[in-house]
Order: C-alpha cells, then sequence, then structure tokens
C-alpha cells in the first residue's frame, strides 16, 4: 500500500469512528445535514455508511453486524449486539485511554467534550477509587500555550488555511516569523506540536505551540500532503511495553534547532561542540526517518539495529531515484553511522 493510500484511508477511519456515534445519538438525521457536519460530500458520506453496513463478526447474521439503513433520505444506525458487551481493558490500557481522553477533551471547541467527560467519569471509577473525580490520582497535562492559539490553529487546519507564526527559538533565545502550511496537531512527551510546512526554511517542521507568540490565520490555502499521518510524528512511547530509547550526535549547524521541532527526553552539549541526544519513540521506523533528515549532521547512533535500518531507507531511496549523491559509502545519504 502506497503512503497516500494508507493516509486517506487513515482519515477515513477516523471520520468513520467519530461519525457513527454521532449518528447514533441523533436518529432520523438527513444525509446532507449529517454530511454539512463532518464536511464531506454526500456522495463521500453514503460510501463510508455502506462501509460501515459490511463491518461486523463471523456468522454475519443480523445481531452480528453494524446495521445502517437510509429511510427517506434519514440516517438510522443500529450497532451489532457484541457491542453491548463490557469493554473487557488491561489496567495499563485503560489508564492510556483515560489519559489521552483528558488531553483531547481539554481541546479548545470540543463539541463532544460533555459526552467525553461522562465516559472518562466511569472509566476513572473503574481504574481505582477517586480516580475519575476532584480528587484524582490521575492528572494529565500538556503544555500548549495559550487556549486561543489553539482555536486558531484548530480553524486553520479545518479549513486548510496558512497560518503565520511568532515563534520563539529556545536555542538562539529569539523571535522568529514563520509562515506555514499546518498538516496536523499531535501530542507528544507532554507538550502539543503543530506538524506543518515551514515556507522560511522550505522544510516540514514540528513547531511547540507552548512557543508561540502569535497566531494569525492567513487567507491564503494551505497544501497539504495526502500521504500525511499524524502517527509519523508523534515519535512518543505509547503502549504497554516500555519505550524504545534512541541516541545520537548531531552537529552544532543542527544543534541550533533540532530541540525546537522534535521531542527529546535528554541532551547535552559535548566538547567539540556536537550535542548528545536522546529520544523515547515509539519504533525504529520513525527514528529511521528521522536521521535520514538529518544527514551528515548525525553520528554515533545507538542502537545499531536502527541505524542499519536508515541505511536500509536509504539505500532504497538510491535505487529508487538513482542518485549517486545518496550513496552507502560511509553510511547511507551521508550517515555517520
Amino acid at each position: 500500500m502506497s503512503p497516500e493510500d494508507k493516509g486517506r484511508l487513515g482519515r477515513r477511519l477516523g471520520r468513520i469512528l467519530v461519525l457513527l456515534p454521532y449518528a447514533i445519538r441523533n436518529p432520523g438525521i438527513s444525509v446532507d445535514e449529517l454530511a454539512q457536519r463532518f464536511g464531506i460530500a454526500r456522495r463521500e458520506l453514503i460510501d463510508d455508511l455502506n462501509l460501515v453496513f459490511l463491518c461486523g463478526l463471523p456468522g454475519y447474521g443480523p445481531g452480528d453486524l453494524i446495521d445502517v439503513s437510509l429511510e427517506e433520505d434519514r440516517v438510522y444506525v443500529d450497532m451489532a449486539d457484541y457491542f453491548s458487551l463490557p469493554l473487557r481493558l488491561t489496567p495499563t490500557e485503560a489508564l492510556a485511554l483515560y489519559a489521552g481522553g483528558e488531553a483531547i477533551a481539554a481541546l479548545p471547541g470540543m463539541e463532544e467534550a460533555e459526552a467525553l467527560r461522562r465516559a472518562l467519569g466511569k472509566l476513572g471509577r473503574a481504574l481505582g477509587p477517586g480516580a475519575g473525580g476532584d480528587t484524582s490520582g490521575i492528572k494529565v497535562e500538556l503544555d500548549a500555550g495559550p487556549q486561543e492559539h489553539l482555536e486558531s490553529i484548530q480553524k486553520a487546519l479545518h479549513e486548510r488555511r496558512r497560518l503565520r507564526l511568532e515563534y520563539f527559538s529556545a536555542s538562539r533565545g529569539e523571535m522568529t516569523q514563520r509562515t506555514v502550511d499546518p498538516w496536523g496537531l499531535v501530542a507528544a512527551l507532554g507538550r502539543w506540536y503543530v506538524v506543518a510546512y515551514d515556507h522560511r526554511t522550505r522544510d516540514e517542521r514540528m513547531f511547540r505551540t507552548d512557543r508561540i507568540k502569535t497566531v494569525e490565520v492567513l487567507d491564503e490555502l494551505a497544501d497539504v500532503p495526502t500521504d500525511f499521518d499524524p502517527d509519523e510524528y508523534r515519535g512518543a512511547w505509547s503502549g504497554r511495553r516500555a519505550p524504545d530509547v534512541v541516541s545520537f550526535e548531531i552537529s552544532p549547524a543542527a544543534g541550533r534547532w533540532f530541540e525546537d521541532y522534535y521531542p527529546v527526553t535528554r541532551s547535552a552539549i559535548l566538547d567539540d561542540g556536537w550535542s548528545a541526544i536522546e529520544i523515547a519513540t515509539s519504533g525504529e521506523v520513525w527514528a529511521a526517518t528521522l536521521l535520514l533528515r538529518l544527514g551528515k549532521d548525525v553520528r554515533n547512533v545507538r542502537p545499531q539495529v536502527v541505524a542499519d535500518h536508515a541505511r536500509r531507507l536509504a539505500t532504497a531511496l538510491a535505487q529508487r531515484h538513482r542518485s549517486p549523491e545518496i550513496g552507502v559509502a560511509q553510511g547511507s545519504a551521508g550517515l555517520n553511522l
């Protein structure tokens, strides 16, 4: 499957997972109203509903499939019987779900925040005494900066509009002006980041929202790649297993900007001016892709499996584009691996 197809299917699945609960809570909603609510074409909505109609468990009887019906241009959805069974989660899964829900509920403009809070209350009570109340021992905080900044960013994402940012570069200790095409918001290591194409550097970047001083939504339309996948940019550990810690050293040139755009867990300046970096990642693929972006500005990568993966990626790119400049002599794409 191509990256473009993967991104398109991921967005469709995400839309369906949000669309279904809304349709269930609003039985008899018109096709046009539901399509307008989620910003999609009428034909696209009907295709989604037809796909949902085929979803279910083996047996494929009336109680095993999601039932979707269109009557006089109105939508009715009945969930399959297995959805009435209690969801069984491990403590780790429940805690991860609770933390993620709390972070999302805190976002401005969340129309379903009240329903989400009710669900989180039930989940919190299942986690333990007081877990869902005011005296909860579970506290989720994401550094996001002023709420109006997130509102402006979400508006730009929804309308696919360009942004002008006044952004603080911590490594240089100065404010910078950036015009960006926002692609998405991602949470990593306790912070919100805007993934965007930066017209100043002519490259994709991750901007920490708590370092944005001002945000202006421009009239120009943003160019968003069809294969954009937020999971490729989160990088931070999530799930049951321990995180994958990747360490490497970056040049002084990369050190001036790297920590402004990527979630770093530890860094230190070395005697020769290079920086020792550690990142907790969800897998070697994300880390290997990051190494390719750094090119000759990275060295001494550990663990070796990540360096090897980066070499394989660079070799594949070189063969695909038949470019001698992406050589593998001392480490693919000029990487000092």
